[in-house]
């Protein structure tokens, strides 16, 4: 599946996928841009420019959308815990890992 998020056709102006509107509206909404105001590339590059400063925050939103696994878990601690909230999650997960379940 391709995730393109715009199309840029020869004479130059820019058009955003639906994936690219639905991944990327929020993101720059955050810097104060519409993105339904972006038709070239250059003023792409500019948003995503203006938006870098919120990166974390829409890594955050989007690690919502992960899955509830122990290692998704430990990962989205990593990135936005605590030092103390990882040492506490690793440890609990290396102890679930040393479990053998029987069948």
């Amino acid at each position: 599946m391709d995730k393109h998020y715009y199309l840029v056709d020869d004479s130059g102006k820019l058009r955003f996928t639906r994936v690219g509107l639905q991944e990327l509206g929020s993101y720059f909404a955050l810097a104060g841009i519409d993105i339904k105001n972006i038709k070239t590339l250059k003023a792409y590059k500019q948003a995503r420019e203006q938006s870098s400063p919120f990166f974390m925050q829409r890594l955050s939103n989007r690690s919502s959308r992960w899955s509830k696994t122990d290692q998704f878990e430990l990962l989205r601690v990593a990135v936005f815990g605590s030092e103390e909230d990882l040492d506490d999650k690793i440890k609990r997960f290396d102890l679930k890992q040393s479990f053998n379940l029987i069948k």
